[in-house]
C-alpha cells in the first residue's frame, strides 16, 4: 500500500459517520487534463468542482421537509414583495411615508405587502430554528441583503441611470453602506474559515502531518467560498436591477422591463445560495460549535481565565477581618457550614438537621478570628453568592 493510500485511510477514520466523503467524489472529465497549460489552474478548478458536487449531494440527501418548506416561504415572500401593480405605473411621486402607504396604493397591494412581510418574518424564524450555530450570522446576511438594497436606492436617488453618468459627490452615502456591508461580510468569511481551522486542529489532530493535510483538504472551504461570492454577486445584481427598474417612473411600456426580470431571477437564485452559505459551515463544524474569529476566541478564553482566577482568589472569608472560613455553597444554592456543637466535625446545610449530632444547623456563623456573628451568606464572595 502506498503512502497516499495510508494517508487516505487514516483520514477516513474521523468521517465514518458521513454517508460519503469529499475524497469519494469523481468527475466525468478533468479540466487539468484538457491542456498542459491548464495543469495548475485546472487542478484548483477540479477541486472546487468536487467540493461543489460533494456539498450539493449532501444537501439533497440531508435537507428535509423543513428546509424545503422554509425555502418555498422565502420564494413566495420575495415574489409577493417584488411583483405588484404599483411598480408598473411608477406610483405617485408626490406621496411618501404613511400617506404613501395609506392613500397611494390599492387595498390589494397593501394586503400583498403585509403578506410578504409576515412571510419574511416567518422565514427568518425558521432560519433561526434550523441553523442554531449560524443563526446570528444568518440574520446578519439577511440584514446585509437589505442594506445593499438601501445602498442601491441611495445611488439611484440623484442618478436614475447609475452607474452611468455618475457624479462622485452623489455616491457618498451609498458607498459608505457598501463598505460597511463588505467589511461585515469579510468578517463573516474570516470567522467561518478560522473556526474551520480550529475545528480541524482540535478534533482531527494527528501526529502524522500527511493526515492533518488530508483533514484540512477534507474540510476545504474553496467551494463554499465560491457559493458565498456567488450569493454576494446575486445580491448586487438583484438590488441594482430592482432599484434601476423603479428609478425611472415610466409605465410598463417603458424600456426597463428587462431589469425587473433580472431582479426576479437573481432574487430567486439568492435564496438557495443563502441556504447553502449558512447550512454547510454548520454541517461541517457540528451543532456545538461557535463560529467566531481566532481573535474573538482568544478574547473569550482570556476573559474566562480571568473570571476563573477571580473565583479562585476569592475564598469564603469574614466580612470584617477577612479570615478564611470553611463555608461552601453547592451548585443548587445550599450553604454548608461546620456544626457549632463541640466534638461534632460534620459539615451540614444551614437550616437542616446535622447528620452527625442531629441538631438543626444555624443560618448564622461565628468568625473564628474576630468572633463576629453574621448570616452565613455574608461570608461568601459576591460572585459566588450571586
Amino acid at each position: 500500500m502506498s503512502e497516499a493510500d495510508d494517508t487516505a485511510t487514516l483520514a477516513k477514520i474521523a468521517h465514518d459517520e458521513m454517508p460519503f466523503r469529499l475524497t469519494d467524489m469523481t468527475l466525468k472529465f478533468s479540466v487539468a487534463e484538457l491542456h498542459p497549460m491548464l495543469n495548475t489552474v485546472g487542478l484548483k478548478i477540479d477541486n472546487i468542482r468536487k467540493e461543489l458536487k460533494f456539498q450539493s449531494k449532501l444537501a439533497l440527501l440531508e435537507w428535509d421537509s423543513r428546509h424545503w418548506i422554509t425555502l418555498a416561504l422565502g420564494f413566495v415572500a420575495f415574489l409577493f414583495g417584488s411583483i405588484s401593480g404599483e411598480i408598473f405605473d411608477g406610483g405617485n411621486a408626490k406621496l411618501s411615508g404613511i400617506d404613501g402607504l395609506t392613500g397611494a396604493i390599492s387595498g390589494f397591494s397593501y394586503f400583498q405587502m403585509l403578506v410578504s412581510l409576515i412571510l419574511w418574518v416567518w422565514f427568518a424564524i425558521q432560519i433561526w430554528n434550523l441553523f442554531p450555530v449560524m443563526r446570528s450570522h444568518a440574520m446578519t446576511l439577511l440584514l446585509m441583503w437589505n442594506a445593499m438594497f438601501l445602498a442601491q436606492i441611495m445611488f439611484h436617488v440623484d442618478n436614475s441611470n447609475f452607474p452611468l453618468e455618475i457624479d462622485l459627490s452623489e455616491l457618498m452615502w451609498g458607498t459608505l453602506i457598501v463598505l460597511v456591508v463588505l467589511f461585515l461580510l469579510s468578517f463573516f468569511w474570516k470567522a467561518v474559515s478560522e473556526t474551520r481551522d480550529l475545528h480541524v486542529e482540535t478534533y482531527h489532530v494527528h501526529e502524522d502531518v500527511r493526515v492533518m493535510e488530508a483533514e484540512m483538504a477534507e474540510h476545504s472551504l474553496a467551494g463554499w467560498t465560491l457559493i458565498f461570492v456567488t450569493w454576494l454577486m446575486l445580491v448586487i445584481v438583484s438590488t441594482w436591477s430592482g432599484a434601476h427598474y423603479v428609478s425611472e417612473r415610466i409605465a410598463i411600456e417603458g424600456d426597463r422591463n428587462i431589469f425587473l426580470i433580472l431582479h426576479l431571477v437573481s432574487g430567486i437564485l439568492i435564496l438557495p445560495t443563502y441556504f447553502w452559505v449558512i447550512w454547510f459551515p454548520q454541517r461541517m463544524l457540528g451543532d456545538n460549535t461557535r463560529v467566531q474569529t481566532k481573535a474573538s476566541f482568544a478574547a473569550d478564553e482570556e476573559l474566562s481565565g480571568s473570571e476563573d482566577a477571580i473565583l479562585e482568589n476569592k475564598k469564603p472569608s469574614c466580612p470584617e477581618c477577612e479570615t478564611e472560613v470553611n463555608i461552601e455553597r453547592s451548585s443548587s444554592g445550599n450553604i454548608s457550614i461546620p456544626c457549632p456543637n463541640q466534638g461534632c466535625q460534620t459539615i451540614g446545610i444551614t437550616g437542616m438537621p446535622c447528620s452527625g449530632c442531629g441538631e438543626v444547623m444555624p443560618t448564622r456563623f461565628t468568625c473564628p478570628g474576630c468572633e463576629i456573628n453574621a448570616p452565613a451568606l455574608d461570608f461568601l464572595p459576591d460572585t459566588e453568592a450571586w
